[in-house]
């Protein structure tokens, strides 16, 4: 399986709208969709971390995935995340993407319980191993998930697992990242997730920038990743700058306010954050509104 997937670009890890309950907002869903293909984005990607997906029991989160699925149609790739804390939920969730038609299952490492690598090596085994058509992206996000993917295991994981086909890393670590890169060998998709770093990403060798910032502003990801593919380096570090601004006014995504209320200012209805993340305050709100404008953002 691996080196038959094709997947490259700028791919946008969708927020989700809650509405005043919390609950799921399936109306803004589809507008979040709709914005971001619109604007040329090359795939998206569903309930990841930027998608509050921790923060939805599996039936929200399979309806979530049917939902976008749905409203995507085929347009582009779609990437349902199906992590969890334990191996069970986690196989429950991606044999779900599979049967509804995701192109790909992504799953990030299991979080809070250390792990040893044994440990984590047989999770994703078992998961793969339960959707052994459907093509498997690992996601290493140790900051977040405090155990993490050596390039050890991932040659180990690959060995083992054919439709392994690539690893989303969220580490701003480039020396990490480029051994996943040689550790995937050819056919591999190796995919970046820190967005202050992504050219130097893309010279390391990543095929594909996952960026949450990149929900509410794509256009200028899909430009430096086109000026990049096209050799023009200086306009590429131009262009980085510019993202480095949008990451500044999101603050780095301390919480999936920032993304929402900047789709706002861009008409789409991206809805409320679910507890326990908060929302912006007043001033934060000013602040953003402020800084967007001052950088001619659109």
């Amino acid at each position: 399986m691996r080196g038959k997937v094709s997947l490259k670009g700028v791919i946008v890890p969708l927020v989700t709208p809650f509405d005043d309950h919390g609950d799921i907002d399936f109306g803004g869903v589809r507008q979040v969709v709709d914005f971001v293909l619109a604007k040329g984005v090359h795939a998206v990607m569903v309930g990841g971390t930027t998608g509050e997906g921790m923060l939805l029991s599996l039936e929200e989160r399979k309806a979530l995935c049917e939902k976008v699925l749905e409203q995507v149609n085929g347009r582009v790739p779609v990437i349902i995340h199906t992590g969890c804390i334990d191996t069970r939920s986690t196989i429950e969730l991606s044999r779900h993407a599979s049967a509804a038609g995701a192109n790909l299952v992504s799953a990030i490492v299991p979080y809070f319980f250390t792990l040893s690598e044994e440990q984590v090596f047989q999770h994703f085994i078992r998961v793969a191993e339960a959707i052994p058509e459907t093509p498997f992206l690992l996601y290493a996000f140790p900051g977040n998930a405090k155990n993490d993917i050596s390039p050890s295991l991932l040659s180990r994981l690959l060995r083992a697992a054919p439709n392994i086909v690539g690893i989303k890393s969220s580490n701003d670590d480039l020396i990490r990242f480029q051994e996943y890169v040689e550790a995937g060998g050819e056919g591999f998709i190796p995919c970046f997730g820190v967005d202050e770093l992504m050219l130097g990403g893309l010279a390391f060798g990543s095929q594909a920038q996952i960026s949450g910032n990149a929900n509410s502003f794509p256009e200028p990801f899909i430009q430096l990743y086109q000026a990049y593919q096209n050799g023009d380096i200086s306009r590429a570090q131009q262009l980085q700058k510019l993202v480095n601004t949008i990451v500044n006014i999101h603050h780095a995504g301390q919480t999936p306010a920032f993304f929402k209320e900047t789709l706002k200012l861009r008409g789409v209805q991206a809805g409320r954050v679910r507890l326990p993340m908060r929302e912006l305050t007043a001033q934060e709100l000013e602040e953003v509104k402020h800084k967007v404008i001052e950088a001619n953002l659109f």
